[in-house]
């Protein structure tokens, strides 16, 4: 291949001219029919894949099918662009000619696959399935890698995408074995989330997914499942009308009668996705009244927890959720239990507060699954209003521009709204109803109040130790919540995006939540802290701790361990509140 070293090139450091270039790429393509085997090619390869890409398509196959007998030089530089978001047009070229080179080889076939988007599976999958079961070892080889503790996370992220590439192609080849269990809930969850959001757009069957849901033993996989079931995720042309009215009936009788909290939230939300609004307003509404219903799902966990603490069973059986007389679902999270609070300084957007620690709580205690409405709140007080009331224009939107103050009051309001007894209630009051103090132990009063903040993130966090409860990277975080990218500059209504395995909604994004102390730097050193009242008093000017970030914040904030504060009295849009109460 003498000639190809001979043909002129561009000066070292400079681009050849256009018209020197296209005669280059035209005599390599000659070329490559004379000398395929030529050890330069695996040189030359570079300059012939950028032409080739830059080529109207129709042009594009000629040249390929002229390259086909050097294909080997090509494959490199041609998956490097084929990996490559930032060139959509000659990527999906890319893909079109590597389908064509290495489509007689199962293993390479594999390997693209799992890094495939949406168009580039549809082009790649028939082709690695012509080929039968050849290609399943790199993909279940890919499945069960594992990486080192201390890895990078862009390492973490680019194997969590692969293996739910892998894990649905697995799915369409009738291999679900290995599938299933990924979607089982883990301190890293990401794989899971990654998987959760390309069942549906990578052709997986609805089908399978939803027989499955009726088999699986596994809560925190059916959870999962829920979540890839809804209209955005599969798009509502893969359900016929017979088949949507029996998942809408099948999701129904589970948001009715599961005990998991999780599992009815999912419910929940596919219900909202399948615009099943007004069965939930109407159900919720009905269980808001049923009173004797309510003190029997109250009396049973408290029956449940006073067992456990008899037995020591790590955890009470029976359901771990009420909804109150205002119609917000309660989630019951059973202590004592402990975690690491804070953020590892490798955190991206991390801020200086957040030094971690481990963390006890030695109580049960429940939390609203949702920051507290517009609705809600105007319940408590009619005449509640600032010049921002627009940021939440529904009635299901969470309420802002909340104080301090009036959250804690809305706390006891609530107590008294449900029949606690005042002395179980969690704030003094002066004699027009305005807070001025915390009681006295009032972590062990029953009534409502605000969250502390190793509550509020124990429950964010629902078991993941990754910086947002569904993972690390912010590309999935508008599934999850709403904030300054994709909010508008308003609020939305409570429960719209994907729940945590609480069973809690928007934690991250929507609006701020009040929690019930000051603002205090993290504590230094290996030794457990519990997590214990503070003082009792209320100052002014001292910050108190806001946590979950907003509709106006950058994704930065919207992570499990961010922490900000503002001072007790100061109004402010993004802020509102998300009740709690302690339960044993």
């Amino acid at each position: 291949m003498g000639q190809v070293a001979d043909l002129p090139a561009a000066p070292a450091g400079q681009r050849p001219a256009p018209r020197q270039a296209e005669r280059r790429f035209r005599a390599l393509v000659a070329l490559a029919g004379f000398d395929p085997k030529s050890p330069r090619w695996k040189e030359a390869g570079r300059d012939v894949v950028g032409p080739l890409l830059a080529a109207e398509p129709l042009h594009a196959a000629v040249w390929s099918a002229g390259l086909r007998d050097v294909k080997e030089s090509l494959l490199a530089p041609l998956s490097e662009v084929y990996r490559d978001r930032e060139r959509p047009a000659e990527r999906r070229l890319a893909t079109f000619i590597l389908s064509d080179y290495v489509g007689d080889y199962p293993q390479r076939l594999a390997e693209l696959l799992m890094d495939a988007d949406e168009q580039q599976f549809a082009v790649l999958f028939p082709k690695l399935q012509a080929h039968g079961e050849s290609g399943l070892p790199v993909l279940t080889g890919e499945v069960d890698k594992k990486l080192p503790a201390d890895a990078k996370e862009d390492d973490k992220e680019q194997l969590a995408k692969r293996q739910a590439n892998a894990a649905v192609a697995m799915l369409r080849m009738n291999q679900p074995m290995k599938v299933w269990p990924l979607l089982k809930h883990r301190p890293d969850p990401r794989v899971r989330s990654y998987l959760i959001h390309r069942f549906g757009p990578l052709g997986a069957e609805v089908g399978a997914l939803v027989k499955r849901l009726a088999e699986e033993p596994d809560v925190s996989i059916r959870r999962a499942l829920l979540l890839s079931l809804g209209p955005e995720e599969f798009g509502k042309e893969a359900w016929t009308p017979e088949g949507k009215r029996r998942l809408v009936q099948q999701v129904q009788e589970m948001y009715r009668t599961v005990d998991d909290p999780g599992l009815h939230a999912a419910a929940e939300w596919l219900l909202r996705q399948w615009k099943e609004e007004a069965w939930l307003r109407q159900t919720n509404e009905a269980g808001a009244k049923d009173k004797p219903q309510r003190e029997k799902w109250l009396e049973g966990i408290r029956q449940e927890l006073a067992k456990t603490a008899s037995r020591e069973r790590k955890r009470p059986e029976g359901r771990h959720w009420y909804v109150n007389g205002q119609g917000q679902t309660m989630v019951v999270i059973p202590g004592p239990v402990e975690f690491v609070m804070g953020s590892p300084p490798t955190e991206e957007g991390r801020g200086g507060v957040e030094s971690q620690h481990r963390k006890r709580i030695g109580r049960t205690f429940a939390l609203a699954a949702t920051s507290v409405t517009k609705e809600q709140f105007l319940r408590f007080l009619p005449k509640f209003g600032h010049t921002e009331m627009k940021r939440y224009p529904d009635p299901t939107c969470p309420i802002g521009g909340v104080v301090w103050y009036e959250a804690a009051a809305y706390c006891n309001w609530l107590s008294k709204q449900e029949g606690i007894p005042e002395d179980q209630w969690c704030y003094e009051t002066n004699p027009r109803g305005q807070v001025t103090k915390l009681k006295e132990k009032y972590l062990s009063r029953t009534g409502y109040r605000l969250p502390t903040e190793a509550e509020w993130e124990y429950a964010c966090r629902a078991g993941a130790a990754t910086s947002r409860y569904y993972g690390e990277s912010a590309e999935l975080l508008g599934k999850y919540s709403w904030y300054f990218q994709n909010a508008g500059e308003r609020t939305w209504p409570v429960g719209s995006k994907k729940p945590n395995d609480l069973g809690l909604f928007d934690l991250h994004g929507n609006v701020y939540s009040w929690c019930q102390e000051r603002y205090k730097e993290y504590p230094q050193g290996a030794q457990v802290e519990d997590d214990i009242e503070d003082i009792l008093s209320i100052d002014t000017q001292e910050g108190r701790v806001l946590r979950g970030g907003s509709f106006l914040s950058p994704a930065s904030f919207l992570r499990s361990a961010n922490r900000y504060m503002l001072v007790p009295a100061y109004r402010y849009i993004y802020v509102g509140l998300c009740p709690a109460r302690t339960f044993r």
